[in-house]
């Protein structure tokens, strides 16, 4: 396999190994994953990782790294590409077919789990696999932005919106909705995320250059808030949603995710507000046969109104800082996110005596406050001089926090030294923690500048 750029897989005959295919952003979720698994099947698992990612170092674990678009490309490059593409060529690669049917023939079974379950990955059909995660189909239909605005605007508070088909027909409708005259509205295509399809203008002439072939539009009016509120949660069933927490997003340029931080500030009752529409959302999902992670965006006006922006049927950005948050917060013996994924998949239901989602108070006062940024690369012509290594695993710093030691900050997934790095990659990311929100804030800072010191050409 010429594509491979890592490989470090090694089988043990104790252990039943399960994969995770997806980003290598993902991979520290893997432990609650084989936590989940051994407490329901009283046996060892282990993971191994199938990630595109080109990096100069890997965590530790078995791992395998494959890209068949940078593996070859002249001098070191990071770039992405959508997850969609990686699962199809997955599908069609013959070592990860024969990676995949040795695992099946010495286990019997073999459990893969994603980031976001993709409709390419072709073989969650073959006999013995099973998808631990919400059906694909499922997840392509809710991933539609037209989908969620024409099938929730009854279940949640939403701006004023059209869903448009046709360039001339969206024009139209940022022109009624006061674009012309200065109001800003929100354009996006049905498949967009993290702010790739979609913009915020104030202007339908850059609509127009932004947007310059036909389709299908949602437009919706732009509401002027003060908070952009994420809430983490999980589907079991059309009546069972348990909601891990609220976290404040930071958001730039008006639609562009970077990070979250946690406990929100935002007022008790708000929140409460918010898992009230998450749950709402949820069982909607739950209807339609969703199981698993998902995740539901929100605005927050400044007299505190609450607006719908958006609902990811997949695990967030947030999920391993509300695995790491919740395994302090959760009584002992409760099951962590991944583990109610793995009920709500394979039983239709949480288990029994499930508790309830704390609170932001609660991690207040237990001193967990949490911050991350995800560094993008938006202009071409970026390298990096050196590398950022981590220096500790993600979870072992909630665990040094909270039991009352040091806050700090950890840097995650930097691509490396002496990399030309392309527009939409990220550079690597950065995630806090401290017994304080003011200390918290200085370390997450501290993690930025330290990825922003490592390039040149920014």
């Amino acid at each position: 396999m010429d594509d491979v750029v890592f490989e470090n897989i090694r089988l043990e005959p104790e252990f039943e190994y399960f994969l995770y295919v997806g980003e290598i952003k993902a991979h520290g979720l893997n432990d609650f994953v084989r936590r989940g698994l051994e407490r329901r099947f009283g046996r060892p698992f282990r993971a191994i990782t199938v990630c595109p990612d080109v990096l100069e170092t890997y965590p530790v674990g078995n791992i395998l790294a494959a890209n068949p678009w940078l593996a070859r490309a002249p001098g070191r490059t990071a770039g992405r590409r959508p997850v969609g593409d990686f699962a199809h060529y997955l599908s069609c690669d013959r070592y990860f077919r024969a990676l995949l049917e040795r695992l099946l023939a010495a286990q019997g079974r073999l459990f893969v789990w994603m980031f976001e379950t993709r409709q390419e990955f072709l073989l969650r059909d073959v006999r013995g696999v099973t998808l631990l995660g919400p059906d694909p189909a499922v997840v392509h239909a809710v991933n539609d932005k037209t989908w969620q605005y024409r099938n929730l605007s009854g279940v949640v508070p939403m701006a004023d919106f059209e869903v448009c088909t046709g360039r001339a027909a969206m024009l139209e409708a940022c022109g009624r909705m006061g674009c012309s005259c200065g109001q800003r509205v929100f354009v996006s295509c049905p498949y967009s995320a993290a702010g790739a399809a979609s913009m915020v203008v104030s202007d339908p002439a850059r609509a127009g250059e932004r947007f310059d072939q036909d389709g299908c539009f949602l437009v919706s009016r732009y509401v002027p808030h003060v908070w952009d509120p994420t809430v983490l949660g999980v589907v079991g069933n059309e009546r069972e949603v348990f909601v891990a927490g609220v976290a404040d997003m930071t958001i730039e340029d008006g639609n562009k995710f970077r990070g979250s931080t946690f406990p929100s500030l935002l007022p008790a009752r708000v929140q409460g507000v918010l898992r009230e529409h998450t749950v709402a959302v949820g069982r909607v999902l739950g209807r339609m046969g969703f199981r698993g992670i998902f995740g539901c965006d929100f605005i927050v006006a400044p007299d505190e109104s609450v607006y719908f922006i958006e609902v990811n049927p997949r695990k967030q950005g947030t999920t391993m800082e509300f695995c790491c948050t919740l395994e302090h917060l959760l009584p002992d013996g409760a099951p962590n996110l991944p583990e109610l994924e793995i009920c709500a998949v394979l039983d239709g239901r949480f288990p029994e005596g499930m508790p309830s989602g704390p609170d932001g108070e609660a991690a207040g006062r237990l001193g967990l406050h949490w911050g991350t940024y995800n560094h993008k690369i938006e202009i071409p012509g970026v390298r990096t001089t050196h590398a950022v290594l981590q220096d500790m695993p993600e979870r072992d710093l909630f665990r040094r926090v909270a039991a009352d030691g040091p806050g700090g900050a950890v840097v995650l997934e930097h691509v490396g030294g002496g990399v030309a790095v392309l527009p939409g990659t990220f550079l690597g990311r950065v995630a806090a923690v401290a017994p304080t929100r003011e200390q918290m804030l200085a370390a997450l800072a501290g993690g930025r500048n330290q990825l922003a010191a490592s390039i040149t050409g920014a």
